[in-house]
């Protein structure tokens, strides 16, 4: 009974139907799923990905662990802050030392208005004053 079934015209159409539609959903089906080809270039790449990205984060661990912590910046803002003090201090007495040249500079000036002042040879700067020449 099977084998006239198998036997007659509109069961080998059948068959080419189901064995069309079996060909048709293994076509398919191959674009759905991934070739073992493929898959593998994809994990090269990915592997070359994350080897770089894993490069990239180790050097910036570097860097972050060379850079200052929080309280490292504090003690710099200290040490700051006492040296603009102690320029400060020092810029009073460098203006308080510039009042005193200043001082001094106008003692010398009116010396040496006095001594051109003075007749006889010895009235002009850089003379001798006791009349002998060099």
């Amino acid at each position: 009974m099977l084998t006239d079934i198998f036997a007659s015209p509109g069961a080998s159409l059948l068959i080419l139907i189901v064995q069309g539609l079996f060909a048709w959903a293994l076509w398919s089906l191959r674009r759905a799923f991934v070739r073992n080809d493929d898959y593998l270039l994809h994990l090269q790449r990915e592997a070359r990905r994350e080897s770089v990205t894993a490069r990239r984060l180790s050097a910036l661990e570097e860097h972050l662990r060379q850079m200052p912590a929080g309280d490292d910046l504090a003690d710099l803002h200290g040490e700051l802050a006492a040296l603009r003090g102690e320029i400060q201090a020092l810029n009073a007495r460098i203006s308080g030392l510039d009042r005193l040249l200043e001082r001094l500079e106008h003692g010398l000036d009116r010396q040496e208005d006095r001594l051109r002042l003075l007749p006889g040879p010895h009235c002009s700067v850089g003379a001798p004053l006791n009349g002998s020449t060099r």
